[in-house]
């Protein structure tokens, strides 16, 4: 998750400010615990770790939900994210630079092939059954909350309306949440995943696992495969593209052929033939740790 370096997040800075936070967040990254007994290993009284977690709760680090126990109800809790990315950002001069925005459903594709382990679901039921690919074309795909495939591809339309006046286009960003596609569920599963726009490939990223030891955020309880994804940032600017704000390809903005008679066509793509042929999960809103779909902004001068 991107937290940006201003103000605005002063809740978030101040929550990381104190040891004995810290030491919570350590403790509580191999499992979920109670107040109780983060009180006993940290050997503090459990009304000062539940000031402190109340803290952690405000700036959205950690998260804690009451459960039946043999006595009564116990308060559990767990660290939403494990991945944060410092951003420091100057400010846009408004008068000078427009952002326009749009957020993509990931059921929304408009193209696919897809292979192996793969399916879609929604916040309530598969859509279909598992490694069928004939399901990718139920229209209840509009709805999926996960969508993931272990080789092939899947295409969206980024819409031309998006794209007027494009000599004044200056950066096109694309952000969704992403991870491998292993048999289960591996922590230690690379997967390349590939990315283009209107047939030009932009870049890689290179997953480092299928996430499921921990439950996501937003992951519905019932489900039971792979849980949350990382973050993934495309920006393509006048100097190169980049992913999580390292340079990762000479690409420009010039170069995609953006137009406003046409959508662009982006794919997310996981080949058979790379170094890591990994597959790819795809997180959309009521799963993973990132309640959005495909978040995609232009930025005009």
């Amino acid at each position: 998750m991107e937290i940006k370096v201003n103000s605005a997040n002063v809740l978030f800075f101040n929550a990381l400010a104190s040891e004995t936070r810290l030491k919570i967040i350590e403790n509580l990254l191999p499992e979920h615990k109670n107040i109780k007994e983060l009180a006993h290993e940290l050997q503090l009284s459990s009304t000062i770790i539940a000031k402190h977690i109340e803290m952690l709760e405000q700036a959205k680090i950690v998260k804690c939900e009451n459960i039946k126990a043999n006595r009564g109800t116990q308060k559990v809790c767990r660290v939403i994210l494990t991945d944060y990315h410092l951003v420091f950002e100057q400010k846009i001069n408004n008068s000078l630079q427009q952002l326009q925005q749009f957020e993509l459903s990931i059921g929304h594709f408009y193209n696919y092939s897809v292979s192996g382990t793969c399916g879609l679901s929604t916040v309530n039921a598969l859509i279909g059954v598992c490694d069928d690919p004939r399901y990718f074309s139920h229209p209840e795909r509009y709805n999926a909350g996960i969508v993931w495939f272990a080789h092939g591809e899947i295409e969206y339309n980024l819409p031309s309306f998006m794209f007027e006046n494009t000599s004044k286009i200056s950066e096109l960003e694309i952000s969704m949440e992403l991870c491998s596609e292993a048999p289960g569920i591996n922590e230690n599963f690379l997967s390349d995943i590939y990315f283009s726009v209107n047939g030009l490939s932009i870049a890689k990223w290179i997953s480092p696992g299928d996430f499921g030891k921990l439950k996501g955020a937003y992951t519905p309880k019932w489900w039971y495969l792979t849980e949350y994804g990382k973050l993934v940032t495309i920006k393509i600017t006048s100097t190169g593209t980049y992913i999580n704000g390292e340079l990762v390809s000479n690409i420009t903005i010039s170069e995609l052929g953006l137009s406003h008679n046409n959508d662009a066509k982006f794919k997310i793509i996981s080949p058979r033939e790379t170094d890591n042929p990994g597959g790819v999960n795809i997180f959309g809103k009521g799963f993973g740790n990132y309640d959005q779909g495909i978040i995609v902004s232009i930025l005009r001068k």
